[in-house]
């Protein structure tokens, strides 16, 4: 499947993202922190994921959740192709936080990675579903995996600045709804992160909401309290909602990445 790139050059650059987004969205919505990461001399490159934004597939749809973690490697063939030798870090928001988590836990090597960004990774509901939902929606899943489902992300959510929150609700490649497949793939791919051990091969920094309406705050906390990695930095923002980098205050948050990165290029890349 030939998935839509997304590439925000610059000439020499210090350092390659492979950027993975949210849950319904694409990588479109990232061009102002694509903007900020070429103004400090990183390139960026991402895939709409399958289903998403300008890429093919079932919208809203994922036979399997580690479906997901191949996209990582291409974004990441793609930088080497186009950077050689340069390095290389990761960066996932939200579900591409958790697909982040999980293409570690299955990559344990991940060699050439310099550092990895997670912002309010998914790897939890800030509500919580009911086991009786639960129960209804695996009964769905195996008559009719691809039936459609209501629960879309309400716009106010992502974010408290207004104009976000218009253009979210206005987006026409933003996928509304998922299927009961996707849904359940989801939930086994959270669990499968939370009880998966967290060793990361290279320096994590992690910033998570502190009022987030979207993903539990906890959940985020303790995966940091027990990931073991060379270097660790978790950071919460009470008050602030889901998308840390489209609050009124991204230029702190971006500001706090491009810091993180900056560091990391000073210690030696991880090794093959």
């Amino acid at each position: 499947m030939h998935l839509h790139e997304w590439h925000w050059p610059v000439e020499s650059p210090r350092g390659a993202i492979a950027l993975v987004h949210g849950a319904g969205e694409h990588c479109g919505r990232y061009e102002h922190v694509a903007k900020w990461l070429n103004g400090a001399s990183y390139a960026v490159l991402g895939q709409d994921l399958p289903g998403l934004g300008r890429s093919p597939g079932l919208r809203g749809h994922i036979d399997r959740f580690d479906d997901y973690l191949p996209v990582v490697d291409a974004i990441r063939d793609r930088l080497s192709e186009l950077y050689r030798g340069v390095p290389q870090f990761l960066y996932g928001h939200s579900m591409g936080g958790l697909i982040a988590v999980r293409w570690l836990q299955s990559h344990p090597e991940a060699q050439g990675l310099q550092g990895v960004v997670l912002t309010s990774p998914s790897l939890d509901l800030s509500l919580p579903v009911s086991p009786a939902l639960r129960r209804i929606a695996g009964a769905l899943e195996r008559i009719a995996p691809t039936l459609r489902i209501s629960p879309e992300i309400p716009p106010q959510a992502v974010s408290r600045h207004p104009e976000v929150v218009a253009s979210y609700g206005s987006d026409p490649l933003v996928v509304r709804k998922s299927t009961v497949r996707w849904a359940m793939e989801f939930q086994r791919g959270m669990e499968a992160a939370r009880s998966s051990p967290a060793e990361f091969p290279a320096p994590t920094l992690i910033l998570q909401a502190g009022d987030d309406k979207l993903v539990s705050p906890a959940a985020t906390r303790t995966f940091a309290e027990r990931l073991h990695a060379p270097r660790k930095e978790y950071r919460a923002f009470d008050g602030y909602y889901h998308e840390l980098h489209n609050e009124p205050e991204r230029d702190e948050i971006l500001g706090i990445i491009t810091a993180f990165l900056d560091s990391t290029l000073a210690a030696p890349a991880n090794p093959a």
